[in-house]
C-alpha cells in the first residue's frame, strides 16, 4: 500500500515537473515571436515611427509611408510642403491615387507634373 502511495506522489511530482516545463517553453515562445509596438499619433505625423519610410524598391517615394526627409527630395517639396502633405494623410487618410496629393495646399499641378513619376501609393 504504502508503494503504490509513493508511487502516485512520484508520478504526481513528474507529472507537475514536466506540465510546467511545458509551461515555460510556450511563455518563452510566445515572447520571442510576438513583439508589437506602439506607435504614438505624433510619431507617425511628423514620420518618425521606427519602420516609417516610403522609398520604394524602384526608387519612387510611396508618398502614403514616406518620411518628411524622403518627401523633401522631390523636386519642388520643401520643409513646409513635406509637413503639409504629413499633416494632409494624417488627416485624410491614404492617398488612394498619386493625383490625390494635388489637394495638399500648395501642390500645383506644375509641380505634381515634376514628381509624378517619382511618386506611388501602396
Amino acid at each position: 500500500m504504502i508503494r503504490k502511495k509513493s508511487l502516485k506522489i512520484i508520478l504526481a511530482v513528474l507529472l507537475f515537473i514536466v506540465i510546467g516545463s511545458f509551461g515555460m517553453i510556450i511563455e518563452k515562445f510566445e515572447k520571442d515571436s510576438f513583439i508589437v509596438e506602439t506607435v504614438t499619433q505624433d510619431e507617425y505625423a511628423d514620420g518618425t515611427a521606427q519602420g516609417a519610410g516610403g522609398v520604394t524598391d524602384d526608387g519612387r517615394i510611396n508618398i502614403n509611408t514616406a518620411t518628411a526627409d524622403e518627401l523633401i527630395e522631390l523636386d519642388g517639396i520643401g520643409e513646409k510642403l513635406a509637413q503639409r502633405i504629413i499633416d494632409y494623410r494624417v488627416e485624410n487618410g491614404d492617398f488612394d491615387v498619386i493625383e490625390e496629393l494635388m489637394l495638399v495646399a500648395g501642390i500645383s499641378e506644375k509641380t505634381f507634373a515634376q514628381i509624378s513619376d517619382k511618386i506611388c501609393v501602396e
